[in-house]
């Protein structure tokens, strides 16, 4: 089987998106070509590449703010799962998860949060990697070029046979009566194969010829070959792999420097840091490891995507610069309890957070001794009283501090400690 089809996606979503931004990608291509007499494959992918990037600055500004709030979280995350280090029975993990559903619940957050926001933004980027593979199914105007040719070439006799090395050459092994499929095999046919295709049917070699240059007139950016892969030549074409690397690498690196915290020692305080900074020059060098290899036409849609992405995220960065964490904390609230108002449920507290814990223990018949329970209330009511005011705290320090023993001096003395602080506000 062939390992790319030309035709429409059939895909549930992706494919329904891919048709969604065909028709943009056809009127841009239309457009182009009405008003300025321009038609040309690589402009349209760069427009329409520049239009989609656009239209996803609100779900890039808010995978920003969730990636914010996630640096504040991650280090309170991180002590709760110290305090329970080495603690496996049942109930440990039971209050662990619920501690650490607090701080997520403290700040609005959610433990998916993050992931949802590059669940949704996943089919859009898959159903345009379509289009751009599927070029002639999307564009019709373009398409008529290989139509013109396949039209013509159905009428040959026994013209299946005689594609039939053609198509093993170029990995098509469907049904060449089809339309489609024809078009699928004209589409990766390059100069040479056009020649030799017009030899084999010389009768409409006239036809064959005239829009073979036509589509090579609209697959020419200046003076590279889109349907070409720039290979290891010297040729303007080793510009894409090279372009495609630097702005893959510069996109990446804003995105990360917005939210990236440092200690006072100007390291990283999250121990993913090196993994990010890892993957961060692994997928710029697998972009221009491709581009060398697929044809230019993917590699001007990688350039154009993260050329774009350029001067829209130092935007959104500016933006969420100038946020106050507050702000997003108590934002994130108010749209969490809203969901919970809908649902019947009542709005984010300790109680609601002991409830849990209580359910949870119940369900599995986990009976929790009073001073643990003690425990609890303090390890999440602090929590709770300054999320309400829309505070930044360090919990860190704080859940390191509830580690100490129930009904210790130390317990007692962080009771009145927050005592005090409660009452001085």
């Amino acid at each position: 089987m062939n390992l790319i089809l030309l035709t429409k996606s059939t895909t549930p979503i992706i494919g329904w998106i891919a048709s969604l931004f065909g028709y943009v990608m056809e009127f841009i291509y239309n457009i182009t070509n009405a008003v300025f007499g321009i038609e040309n494959i690589g402009l349209a992918i760069i427009v329409f590449t520049i239009l989609i990037n656009v239209a996803m600055i609100p779900l890039l500004l808010k995978q920003q703010k969730s990636m914010k709030i996630n640096n504040l979280i991650q280090p309170e995350i991180r002590a709760i799962q110290n305090k329970y280090k080495g603690k496996n029975d049942q109930r440990s993990q039971i209050r662990m998860q619920a501690e650490t559903q607090a701080v997520y619940d403290k700040y609005g957050a959610s433990m998916t949060g993050g992931c949802l926001t590059s669940l949704i933004s996943l089919p859009i980027m898959l159903g345009i990697y379509r289009i751009v593979l599927n070029m002639p199914a999307y564009i019709g105007s373009f398409k008529v070029y290989f139509t013109n040719v396949t039209s013509m070439i159905q009428q040959q006799p026994d013209y299946v046979a005689k594609l039939a090395d053609l198509a093993s050459a170029n990995a098509i092994s469907g049904d060449l009566t089809q339309t489609n499929i024809l078009v699928d095999l004209l589409f990766k046919f390059d100069g040479s194969e056009w020649g030799q295709l017009a030899e084999i049917f010389p009768s409409i070699a006239g036809v064959i010829s005239e829009n073979a240059q036509r589509i090579s007139d609209v697959l020419m950016f200046g003076p590279i070959n889109l349907m070409e892969a720039p290979g290891f030549r010297l040729s303007w074409a080793l510009l894409i792999p090279i372009l495609a690397g630097l702005t893959q690498w510069l996109s990446t690196k804003l995105m990360n420097t917005a939210t990236r915290r440092k200690s006072a020692s100007g390291k990283e305080e999250d121990p993913m840091a090196a993994s990010m900074n890892t993957m961060n020059i692994m997928f710029p060098l697998m972009s221009v490891f491709f581009c060398f290899t697929f044809p230019c036409y993917i590699g001007i849609y990688w350039v154009a995507n993260s050329a774009s992405r350029i001067p829209i995220q130092l935007l959104v960065n500016k933006r969420v610069e100038k946020e106050n964490v507050d702000d997003i904390i108590r934002q994130n609230i108010e749209k969490k309890n809203k969901k919970r108002a809908k649902k019947g449920l009542p709005p984010l507290s300790e109680k609601t957070v002991e409830k849990n814990i209580e359910d949870l223990e119940r369900k599995l018949q986990v009976q929790g001794s009073s001073s643990s329970s003690a425990t609890s209330r303090y390890a999440t009511s602090s929590l709770r009283a300054k999320a309400d005011a829309g505070k930044q705290v360090n919990n860190t320090e704080y859940y390191n501090s509830r580690a100490a023993r129930p009904g210790s001096m130390a317990a007692k003395a962080n009771m009145v400690k927050d005592y005090n602080e409660k009452n001085k506000k």
